[in-house]
């Protein structure tokens, strides 16, 4: 009994030994372990072990690693003889160091203690990598963009072509450059992980004007000129004007021509005097008039030099300085002469007003026009003026006075024949043209006078123009 008793404290002692241990174990094991500032076992940044590193040792460790990385870290960029070498520090780019040093420090340190010492047991085993994020200034590339499209881009420059009264110099064309700037942002953008060699994206800007299109401009393929003798100093003024403002005019393929567009309006603060102009078929005074004998005679030459007429009139009234059929009205804003140049080379129009003449010059690829062109009018119907009496008691009796002077009227078809090696090879109807005619009007107070209409047949084969600056 008495050895059962003296047993008891001594298990007792060894149990509050043992308590003590695992309490002093413990105790180690939180301040040791889980109270530690330094990271757990198992734990990795960016594939460079960390264990048991404090943070300021495990920031200094990657630092080393990744920033001697970054020094390296360029972007080629290469066109024709120029090559960009871009770090990627340029671009604003960075490592989240921070980021991943507190993700790694908070493994085994969240949760309750059971919770932790498994995640730091597993850890240990299996190991944790916390990746390093980066990020970079997207603006940054814009910058940079620039910068090489500032020193790339290159502007387009047109050859120029220079008339010295038939001396033609023609200077070279520069082909521009223009770097495509939102491909490139993008090549870029999406070559921040790879840094493989990037083709600049440069697009060639080609004039359309080039020293060897404008350089086929080499001689006269069609003129023509117009007498003024008798005109009025003003008139001729009209004309002189008018001409020059062709002058000097390149109509590259393909452009159609205005002759009113070109002139501008016929005012007296363009210049314009006044002279006669047709208005219903009676010749007015009014600004601009004469301006009509430019466009004929620019028309007649288009004709020689076989450009394709888009729109023309003819005038109301036959004029003398040209044959019939062969004219062509203009009125700003109403009647106009139009022209296209379908050849595959410019031409040039020169013009000049000397002595008591007017001439027009059409310039472009003499070598290939092997041929002559010739314009033959044919009258088809000549329609005689008739007489209207209009009866006036007031007047004296016997009295016959003219009012209107009358003219006859005209149906004339004109022809282009086209003539190589002095033979026709093609003869073309181009216009039809009809000149109404006008009657006679007599004022009579004479016995027996009775009132006499014989007006000419109205007619809608075409439409007569009313006004034109003749």
């Amino acid at each position: 009994m008495e050895k059962k008793s003296r047993k008891k404290p001594i298990i007792i002692i060894f149990i509050i030994l043992i308590i003590a241990i695992v309490l002093g174990l413990g105790t180690y094991g939180y301040y040791t372990i889980l109270n530690t500032d330094v990271f757990y076992e198992g734990i990795s940044i960016d594939e460079l072990d960390i264990s048991l590193l404090t943070k300021e040792e495990a920031l200094e460790l990657i630092k080393d690693k990744n920033e001697a990385i970054l020094d390296n870290s360029n972007m080629k960029l290469h066109y024709e003889d120029k090559e960009y070498n871009i770090n990627l520090r340029e671009l604003g780019f960075h490592y989240e160091y921070d980021e991943a040093i507190e993700k790694a420090y908070a493994i085994g340190r969240e949760g309750n203690i059971i919770a932790r010492v498994k995640e730091i047991m597993n850890t240990k085993k299996i190991g944790i990598n916390i990746p390093i994020e980066s990020k970079y200034d997207k603006g940054k590339i814009n910058g940079i963009v620039s910068n090489i499209a500032e020193d790339i881009d290159l502007d387009m420059k047109n050859a120029e072509f220079n008339f010295n009264g038939g001396n033609i110099v023609v200077t070279d064309e520069t082909v521009g450059k223009k770097v495509n700037e939102e491909e490139l942002y993008n090549l870029i953008d999406n070559n921040i992980s790879t840094l493989e060699t990037i083709e600049i994206p440069v697009e060639d800007l080609v004039p359309n004007k080039t020293k060897a299109l404008l350089s086929r401009v080499n001689g006269i393929i069609g003129e023509f000129s117009t007498s003024f003798k008798g005109s009025s100093k003003e008139r001729i003024e009209n004309i002189r004007l008018s001409s020059k403002s062709l002058s000097k005019s390149l109509i590259m393929p393909g452009q159609t021509v205005s002759f009113n567009d070109t002139t501008g309006p016929r005012s007296k603060k363009a210049g314009y005097k006044e002279a006669n102009i047709i208005l219903h078929g009676e010749f007015v005074p009014d600004t601009g008039g004469g301006v009509c004998q430019t466009s004929t005679t620019l028309y007649n030459a288009l004709l020689r030099a076989n450009l394709t007429i888009v729109e023309r009139m003819h005038h109301s009234v036959p004029i003398k300085y040209v044959p019939l059929g062969q004219d062509a009205a203009v009125a700003y804003g109403v009647l106009d002469l139009k022209f296209r140049n379908d050849f595959d080379y410019p031409i040039y129009i020169d013009s000049k007003v000397t002595g008591d003449r007017v001439y027009i010059y059409i310039y472009g690829d003499k070598n290939t026009k092997d041929y002559s062109i010739k314009l033959d009018s044919e009258l088809i119907e000549e329609i005689p003026a008739k007489e209207e009496i209009v009866v006036d008691k007031s007047l004296a009796p016997g009295t016959k006075n003219l009012v209107q002077s009358g003219r006859n009227g005209y149906r004339v078809n004109t022809y282009k024949s086209v003539i190589k090696n002095g033979k026709v090879v093609s003869r073309d109807l181009i216009t039809k043209d009809f000149y109404k005619p006008r009657n006679y009007i007599y004022m009579v107070n004479e016995p027996n006078a009775k009132t006499v209409d014989n007006k000419a047949e109205d007619t809608n084969e075409t439409n007569e123009p009313n006004e034109s600056e003749d």
